[in-house]
């Protein structure tokens, strides 16, 4: 009997640290007609360009389970993402701690978020939730053993600082390209790219591609229009899709990208519309599959998460002739700041202090720390090279939405983003208090196991 005990403890032993993976995908495209939130002001779809999805990968090593979630959208809201979590836990398991969902940030996504006027879409709220949690439960349904690869690719071409030190010292967001009326009083970019293409791999035991994860840092700003899209994203899985098959689901996880889009304002070239979407969603696919093609597979891949709670504070009413950039994006819609100036400073007077989560994950090597704002890239290099792990992936969008959070500098050197509204609205500390908080968080996740 003793011998039977232990040949089973010893089996027990043996599947832990083993991995097993699943993924899984449902549509969330919404009805046309619905507002396309993101806007100065209301604006409706008039088509569907392309799917909307909510893509979900699971992973567990027998101890430690996880989601990764990529959802087609502006945002996810916490009340959302509470929901969600609350039912993935019930129906698998799976911690609601656990469970990670990232916006794509599409901006001909769907009524993810209340209006400009405080309507919400419920049918589309719940909606997302529903999917999202079916998603989540049939990937963890359909776990089997599988061989894990993670890798960094780079491209170079396709992102672009958005904001530029003028000739009179002051930062400006989209001056404009060649030939407008301010671009001769360009300095240079006022700020970095990040050109990482992180990847993460699985495979079945015969060697075919089963789900692949992408973390990459760009606005998904390249459609434009009003017809629903999943924006450059949605070119890149149909690129992978055609190469490793129609039904490899394609998770995406946005990097660091408060101050990048696809728009080169030095160049005269236009980078927007239908086309230039496609070719861009093709280029970065065929970076992610270039660097899938040298990854190391490994079925013994451990896993932990553990998240830091950080509190933010909601910065005082602010110089308005100040803060007013002079020209570029941001510039006019007076009426639209006076209003989210009153509706912040009725945020601050009721709670002036915003709780939020930094989660970070651990897939062996490669750690992942999420938070919620609209993230400067500078931030987001600074806690790769403090990372403790030999790779690190900066999630924004993810599990809440915090909205704009510039760097230090760009609140007093001027520009679009540091731009009191509600997506914008955080003290001048936050990007600092967030890079701290991730560091730690992912010390923590290295030390777990």
């Amino acid at each position: 009997m003793l011998g039977v005990v232990l040949a089973c403890a010893k089996m027990a032993w043996a599947e832990t640290g083993v991995l097993r993976a699943g993924f899984a995908v449902r549509e969330i495209t919404p009805p046309v007609g619905s507002e396309i939130p993101g806007f100065f002001k209301p604006l409706y779809s008039t088509g569907v360009h392309d799917p909307l999805y909510v893509v979900a990968g699971v992973l567990s090593d027998g101890q430690t389970h996880l989601a990764l979630v990529g959802v087609d959208a502006l945002c996810i809201t916490r009340p959302t993402v509470e929901a969600i979590r609350r039912a993935v836990s019930e129906q698998t398991g799976i911690p609601g701690a656990h469970v990670l969902i990232g916006a794509s940030h599409t901006h001909t996504g769907g009524p993810i978020r209340p209006s400009l006027d405080g309507t919400v879409d419920r049918a589309y709220m719940e909606l997302v939730e529903r999917q999202t949690v079916e998603a989540i439960a049939a990937a963890w349904a359909g776990r089997a053993s599988v061989e894990l690869g993670i890798g960094t690719g780079r491209e170079e071409t396709l992102s672009f600082n958005r904001r530029f030190l003028m000739r009179d010292g002051r930062e400006v967001t989209h001056p404009g390209k060649p030939g407008s009326r301010h671009h001769h009083l360009i300095v240079r970019p006022a700020g970095p790219i990040d050109p990482d293409v992180g990847v993460l791999a699985v495979r079945d035991m015969g060697g075919a591609v089963r789900g692949i994860v992408v973390n990459f840092a760009c606005h998904a700003t390249v459609m434009g229009g009003t017809q629903t899209s999943a924006d450059y994203i949605g070119a890149m899985r149909r690129h992978l899709q055609r190469r490793y098959g129609a039904d490899v689901p394609v998770v995406f996880l946005l990097g660091t990208c408060g101050d990048i889009t696809q728009v080169n304002n030095l160049s005269p070239e236009r980078q927007s519309g239908p086309e230039y979407c496609e070719m861009f969603g093709r280029r970065l696919g065929e970076e992610v599959a270039r660097t899938i093609e040298k990854l190391t597979w490994s079925a013994t891949v451990p896993l932990s998460v553990h998240s830091v709670p950080l509190e933010l504070t909601i910065r005082e009413q602010p110089d308005i002739e100040r803060e007013r950039p002079s020209m570029g994006l941001g510039t006019g819609q007076e009426e639209f700041y006076a209003r989210e100036r009153e509706l912040v400073a009725r945020e601050r007077r009721e709670h002036p202090i915003v709780a939020c989560e930094i989660q970070a994950l651990r897939i062996g090597e490669l750690g992942i720390v999420a938070n919620g704002s609209e993230y400067f890239c500078e931030y987001g290099l600074r806690i790769k090279a403090a990372s403790p792990l030999p790779r690190t992936w900066v999630v924004t969008l993810a599990n809440e939405w915090l909205g704009y959070i510039p760097t230090a500098n760009a609140f007093v050197a001027g520009g679009y983003e540091p731009r009191t509204r509600r997506g914008s609205k955080f003290s001048i500390d936050a990007g600092q208090k967030i890079l701290e908080a991730s560091v730690k968080a992912l010390e923590d996740v290295r030390r777990e196991k």
